[in-house]
């Protein structure tokens, strides 16, 4: 998940600016990528990307294998999110999945009543599903729910992701199995992406979700750098080409790689703070 050059590596703890930089530049987006999925808001995604940057950036010199430097960072990164105690806007709300379901039930309007343009309905129900698909997972417990985006969503292998989470590749398992069968049971019952008996669909959340502020009114100013979202309709079409058994994963897997400038800003914050020989 995360590749970095022991060379780039080796350098960056001598001083040199440029291999730190590089350290950045191969980190921030990974590293965002699983804060966002495991937050499910950008601003707390972002405040944890930048102290995970910071502890990997002071701790290069205490390394002792720079060919494993990847998995050293990400075994940062997913320690800081599993064991950080401070809590995200999201995980705040400490939800549940009959909670979630009854709230996705709740005030549900067919169609586009929402006074938009097809164009801007279309993202709108596009940012619908990546919030809700991404707010599903925090119905886990931070153990389960990084388990299964290590496993389910970033596809790595038991011994990669139990090195990372520093447990046994059975204990690992275990634990993808359980989150995997939670978020499946939910799924299959609630989303009509996903098919079955679910009746929720990412088109009628619009509305509820525009009243709630749980979606930006299209038009605002988005993320620079962001992936313009494909259809709803292109997404229902390739997860149900799946097998029922991976319809899920499919879904999942369909939000965008979410983009991040936040390196360059840590490493300005380092500067003006004299840390960046801390690296060596």
């Amino acid at each position: 998940m995360i590749r970095l050059d022991p060379e780039m590596v080796l350098a960056a703890r001598n001083g040199n600016r440029a291999a730190l930089e590089g350290v950045v530049r191969a980190t921030q987006r990974p590293i965002f990528n699983l804060a966002m999925r495991m937050l499910a808001n950008r601003a707390d995604a972002e405040d944890a990307t930048h102290e995970i940057l910071i502890k990997i950036i002071t701790h290069l010199g205490t390394l002792r294998d720079v060919e494993a430097a990847g998995g050293w960072a990400l075994k940062v990164a997913s320690r800081h999110l599993v064991q950080e105690r401070r809590r995200g806007r999201i995980e705040a709300m400490r939800l549940s999945f009959d909670g979630f379901a009854a709230d996705l039930a709740d005030g549900a309007a067919p169609g586009n009543e929402s006074g938009l343009s097809d164009q801007e309905f279309a993202l709108a129900v596009s940012e619908v599903k990546i919030g809700c698909t991404l707010a599903l997972l925090l119905c886990l417990s931070r153990d389960l729910r990084i388990a299964y985006v290590l496993g389910e969503i970033f596809e790595m292998n038991d011994a990669e992701a139990s090195a990372a989470l520093d447990i046994t590749p059975a204990t690992f398992r275990q634990r993808l199995k359980r989150a995997r069968d939670r978020v499946a049971d939910f799924m299959s019952q609630t989303c009509g992406l996903v098919g079955g008996a679910g009746t929720c669909r990412c088109e009628n959340r619009v509305v509820p979700a525009l009243r709630q502020g749980r979606i930006t009114p299209p038009g605002a100013k988005g993320e620079p750098g962001e992936p313009a979202p494909v259809s709803i309709e292109a997404i229902r079409r390739q997860v149900q080409r799946l097998e029922a058994g991976r319809r899920v994963t499919g879904l999942m897997r369909s939000n965008p790689d979410f983009v991040t400038n936040l390196g360059t800003l840590t490493l300005r914050v380092l500067d003006e703070h004299g840390g960046q020989g801390r690296a060596g």
